[in-house]
């Protein structure tokens, strides 16, 4: 289902199971997969492609080409950037979207800096700002978030 007030590309694809939500945008390029949701107010960049089983809540902004495995889940005003040395104008720019393997958990409020990998199976604490990769398994949190090695119970059912 995708809400009348959501703007999807043409060149954009959703499954026919996925639910977008009222002022969220999805760029040309951008994949959602099956029993994906995705909340308000969410930016999707180009290219980006997101699993099966993912859930994104409200506020998110996915930069071009990111990747979201399955059953991801990020919680609501996540940012992730791609650009170590944002200016205006910036001619040396060079893109490096962020990973989010399979089952990973992101807390509200959290900013994943340009390039970083979140690990499978790996939590995020709300408010962390990620500026190196999250092992799998690992929780991180704090500013800056530091990881500890506590794997987190899996969910026995997939959605």
């Amino acid at each position: 289902m995708i809400h009348k007030l959501a703007d999807v590309s043409a060149g954009a694809t959703v499954h026919d199971s996925a639910m977008i939500w009222a002022f969220t945008v999805i760029c040309e390029g951008a994949h959602v997969g099956r029993n994906s949701v995705i909340g308000t107010h969410c930016y999707i960049g180009r290219g980006t492609v997101i699993g099966d089983g993912v859930h994104i809540q409200t506020g998110v902004f996915l930069p071009n080409n990111s990747v979201i495995e399955d059953y991801v889940f990020i919680g609501p005003n996540v940012t992730f950037t791609d650009d170590r040395y944002p200016r205006s104008g910036n001619s040396g720019y060079f893109a490096e979207p962020p990973t989010v393997r399979r089952s990973a958990s992101i807390g509200a409020g959290a900013v994943i800096l340009p390039g970083v990998e979140i690990g499978s199976g790996s939590m995020v604490g709300a408010g962390a700002v990620v500026t190196k990769d999250v092992m799998m398994g690992d929780t991180a949190w704090g500013v800056p978030a530091r990881a500890k090695n506590q794997t987190m119970p899996q969910s026995t059912t997939e959605h």
